[in-house]
């Protein structure tokens, strides 16, 4: 039998964030979140989308083992925007037993449903910076720092309980050349000379994002706004946001891009990949953890490529391919090997075809899952 617990106290609390090290153990794919940020994420005081959200965490037990988790999220943000009564299902793991995952998705369900909520889909975070995505392709390829990664047999137990895909994500891996390709570096040249596009260079990670982190955001509201799922950043949101941006990005994987009047038109924005340091911590900085995050920051392999945007009015006049040529530059400087890309919605055909100039391979697909309750 299994039992469902609604939890509230610190110690459990504490239990919900490392159960997944514990359902993880032997998998060599699996890449934990950092520890310390998952602690934060459950304590209002340090988490600044508790402001226009709710959120409930639950446990399940059987045989008195803690066996599977998942939290409940109803973004008010998120149902304002879209005239909806939508709640988000997430952080949800379990072991491979259909009666465990049928009463964790239930109890989110009854929950929802007593908040006055009609939907729920997921797995969906808090806003679009977050973990995302129900994996159901890729399992034999590592997991990236930013990204969910789950076992195979989730998508079954998903939707086994009546679960739909409502949107689908794909992700690329894209092998860094060893010189640009001619074609791509004129392409770039004219269309900086002819619009007057530029990109601004920083002396330090601190420096770009004091002098832009704001304007980043908002231009990334701008850009994301039709986007499945996401919402509009509160400024403190905006603020927490860009204080854990100067912990893990290096102004080489920083790329701005302005018009001939200064005004910030695009961005990439990319973290070397922590993901082998953080699955050989176990997602934990101490002991050892932040000396393998300092190596993997310094002397990366590979880089995750978290954010491109162009402000609507310069897109196909390619912004991308001078943010993306100039990302290449530095990241063939740094002898990294290939950068895996974040979630992009497989019909989000202007986005995908950007990268049809690059050597690449589709390495992931993920799901976010609705169901009428």
């Amino acid at each position: 039998m299994v039992e469902i617990k609604q939890i509230h106290k610190r110690k459990d609390l504490k239990t919900f964030v490392k159960f997944p090290m514990k359902l993880y153990k032997d998998s060599p794919y699996y890449v934990p979140a950092m520890e310390m940020d998952e602690f934060n994420m459950t304590n209002p005081k340090k988490n600044a989308n508790y402001e226009e959200s709710e959120v409930v965490y639950f446990l399940a037990y059987k045989n008195n083992q803690v066996v599977g988790r998942i939290s409940g999220i109803i973004s008010h943000a998120f149902n304002l925007k879209n005239k909806a009564k939508y709640a988000r299902f997430s952080r949800f793991d379990c072991i491979n037993d259909q009666e465990v995952a049928t009463a964790l998705l239930s109890a989110v369900e009854t929950w929802a449903k007593e908040k006055g909520m009609t939907t729920v889909h997921g797995p969906l975070g808090f806003n679009d910076l977050e973990r995302e995505g129900l994996q159901t392709e890729g399992f034999e390829v590592e997991g990236t720092f930013l990204g969910n990664y789950n076992y195979p047999y989730y998508q079954q137990l998903v939707e086994n309980y009546g679960y739909t895909p409502d949107a689908k994500w794909v992700e690329w891996r894209i092998y860094v050349p060893k010189e640009n390709n001619p074609r791509v570096e004129r392409v770039a040249g004219i269309v900086e000379k002819r619009y007057g596009f530029h990109e601004k260079h920083f002396r330090s990670t601190k420096e770009a994002i004091d002098k832009y982190g704001k304007e980043v955001f908002e231009l990334l509201d701008e850009c994301y706004a039709k986007l499945y799922g996401t919402i509009p950043f509160t400024e403190k949101l905006v603020q927490q946001t860009i204080n854990l941006f100067k912990l893990v990005l290096h102004k080489d994987y920083l790329c701005l891009i302005f018009d001939k009047n200064e005004k910030l038109i695009g961005f990439g924005i990319g973290y070397p990949s922590f993901a082998t340091a953080m699955r050989k911590s176990k997602g934990r900085l101490l002991p050892f953890g932040i000396f393998r995050l300092l190596h993997a920051l310094k002397h990366p392999k590979a880089v995750e490529l978290v954010l491109i945007a162009v402000d609507p009015k310069y897109q196909g006049m390619g912004v991308t391919s001078v943010i993306i040529t100039n990302m290449l530059r530095r990241l063939q400087k740094h002898n990294i090997v290939y950068a895996d890309t974040g979630l992009q919605l497989e019909d989000n055909l202007p986005a995908i075809g950007a990268l049809d100039m690059f050597e690449r391979e589709l390495i992931r697909r993920k799901v976010c899952y609705k169901k009428d309750i």
